[in-house]
């Protein structure tokens, strides 16, 4: 549902949203760092830039011989690096297990692992 804010003069307007969303965050420190990029678009198209801005709806990404407005409902995932990731946190040079809220890793299935060894 959506809140709203009453002013002095009778209008009414949206009341903003104070979430942090991770996806502009992200961007952001993404776009100061100029560091590079890869996007998936839904149609399997990749492409690899620096992100130059964005908006609630677009990310305008700059590659190699090329500038590209994308539309953020075409994208299904952006893979950032991990020192990225590390940098933005906070944490560079810790190890992966200082990433706050990572999924853990299924290693079922996967090969023996030292405790599957036979001594």
């Amino acid at each position: 549902m959506m809140q709203w804010n009453s002013s002095k003069d009778g209008t009414r307007k949206p009341a903003v949203n104070r979430e942090v969303n991770i996806q502009n965050q992200i961007l952001n420190f993404v776009r100061k760092d100029r560091a590079l990029i890869t996007i998936f678009l839904v149609s399997g198209k990749k492409f690899v830039g620096q992100v130059m801005g964005f908006d609630r709806y677009t990310i305008h990404i700059r590659g190699r011989d090329y500038d590209q407005i994308v539309f953020k409902h075409a994208i299904t995932n952006v893979s950032v690096p991990r020192h990225i990731m590390h940098k933005m946190q906070g944490t560079e040079g810790e190890g992966d297990a200082s990433l706050e809220g990572e999924m853990p890793v299924e290693t079922e299935g996967l090969g023996p692992g030292p405790e599957d060894e036979e001594s």
